[in-house]
């Protein structure tokens, strides 16, 4: 699977708020993605309540890196080799939440859907993800109708 990611961090600053430290879980989960680092992934998503939009192929809510791999990222992978859900931009959502835009993109172009996911932080945890995803758009361009 060919996660990949498209944000830099100011790993400059010495003092990090629970902003900089919420959006820092993300972009870690990102970055895993883009190395297919499932130790990582593991990690960061271990207790994670995954909700993946009704209408999509893999839409459901999954608890745990287990099912979560099983039921999304693993499907994903064999339906859409080359796969990447790339975020644009990255906000953040008070001190334990914060919202990515970006696309998936995959099939040598033909699949360029945009995406908000919505990540909640607890205790330096990733604790809950959303997906908002137009379904019916994402079904076209797979080919997965």
């Amino acid at each position: 699977m060919a996660w990949r990611l498209s944000l830099t961090q100011d790993c400059n600053r010495t003092e990090r708020s629970p902003d900089d430290r919420c959006r820092d879980r993300r972009r870690s989960v990102y970055a895993a993605f883009a190395a297919a680092d499932m130790a990582a992934l593991a990690d960061l998503l271990a207790e994670t309540e995954w909700h993946e939009a009704e209408g999509m192929p893999y839409g459901g809510v999954w608890t745990g890196i287990g099912e979560i791999a099983q039921n999304v990222f693993g499907p994903i992978g064999a339906d859409i080799p080359d796969f990447t859900a790339i975020p644009d931009e990255l906000l953040p959502l008070g001190d334990d939440r914060a919202i990515a835009f970006g696309f998936y993109r995959g099939r040598d172009g033909a699949v360029a859907t945009p995406f908000c996911h919505v990540w909640t932080v607890a205790d330096d945890r990733i604790v809950q993800f959303v997906q908002y995803a137009d379904s019916h758009l994402y079904r076209q361009q797979t080919g997965l109708l």
